[in-house]
């Protein structure tokens, strides 16, 4: 199992990163209602806080489950295919909003931020699918390598 090691790390270090760049997001975001925005306009702080927070706070659970695969991946191992229905979720709803919410970054005034935001948020979608890629790949190796444990051995 420690040929999967550096995959589990891996996995994990990007969701530190994916949360770290949607944190980043929040705060820049030209969209109406951007924290930064908000805050510039005086806003209290009560009323400075977007509705996507609450994205941005389901999505603090990858990086604590891909921690746990990367730990004790003999304990966790049962929860990949709940990251990976997860991913796939997200990575559908993210593209959804995207192209629904795409006019909202154009129209604001500085579109080459917004260019920058919307072409990041496009990587960050495809660096989403690699890590759906790389958790079906750990699970498949779980799979087969308890396949051919022996009786009543573990992983």
């Amino acid at each position: 199992m420690d040929v999967l090691r550096p995959l589990r790390a891996g996995l994990f270090f990007y969701e530190i990163f994916r949360l770290l760049v949607l944190v980043i997001f929040l705060f820049v975001s030209p969209m109406e209602g951007g924290l930064s925005a908000r805050i510039m306009e005086g806003s209290s702080v009560n009323a400075a806080f977007p509705p996507y927070v609450v994205y941005l706070s389901a999505n603090a659970l990858f990086p604590l489950l891909a921690l746990f695969v990367w730990l004790k991946p003999e304990e966790y191992r049962n929860y990949l295919p709940l990251y990976l229905a997860g991913k796939v979720i997200g990575i559908v709803s993210f593209y959804a909003w995207e192209i629904f919410s795409s006019r909202q970054f154009f129209g604001s005034e500085n579109v080459i931020k917004s260019l920058i935001l919307v072409g990041g948020a496009a990587l960050l979608g495809l660096l989403d699918m690699l890590s759906v890629l790389g958790a079906w790949t750990l699970k498949n190796k779980f799979r087969k390598a308890l396949e051919a444990a022996p009786e009543g051995g573990g992983v």
